[in-house]
């Protein structure tokens, strides 16, 4: 359920545990890019923001989503 794993990233990213939350977010956008209007593609890529994009972590997530992207 795309909804649930949307939310439940929400709140693993207040509870500060971001690569949980990368991991539910990328699943969704894996399954179905356009839910919901890109609204986990979008939440993932504030959840990169907020890390700082500087961030090496930040750098491992994009390409992450660059392989479910152009794959």
């Amino acid at each position: 359920d795309h909804e649930a794993r949307y939310e439940l990233a929400g709140a693993l990213m207040a509870a500060g545990r971001r690569d949980e939350a990368a991991d539910q977010l990328l699943e969704v956008v894996r399954r179905d890019r356009e839910w919901n209007d890109g609204a986990a593609r979008k939440r993932f890529l504030q959840l990169l923001e907020a890390v700082g994009l500087e961030d090496p972590w930040a750098g491992d997530q994009r390409r992450r989503l660059a392989a479910i992207l152009f794959t």
